[in-house]
């Protein structure tokens, strides 16, 4: 008889909620950071790699008959929306002459 029993099933839930935390804390690090610094720039990668993990370790969940790979489908869709939603500044440009001014000159 065995003494340890290994569920495979059960890492993969525990990477779902190990890439949820790392993708909403990494989403608060860059939204809550100044949009040209480095930290803003982490955050951005570790949603990135947090979206790749959900999806890969949903996939196995899923695989596994595990109710955690709708679970990591729905962190993945709230990720993707605080990616995208936000107050959409551009960084300033600069002006550009008019072809009435053009003419003029």
């Amino acid at each position: 008889m065995s003494l340890v029993h290994f569920n495979s099933g059960g890492v993969f839930e525990m990477f779902v909620m190990f890439f949820q935390t790392f993708g909403v804390a990494s989403l608060f690090l860059n939204r809550l950071t100044p949009h040209h610094s480095y930290w803003a720039n982490v955050g951005r990668v570790g949603v990135i790699l947090a979206l790749l993990g959900l999806g890969i370790s949903g996939a196995l969940c899923g695989r596994h008959d595990s109710e955690f790979a709708l679970f990591a489908g729905g962190t993945m869709t709230l990720l993707l929306i605080g990616m995208t939603v936000g107050n959409g500044a551009i960084d300033a440009v600069d002006a550009t002459n008019s072809l009435a001014d053009a003419e003029a000159a």
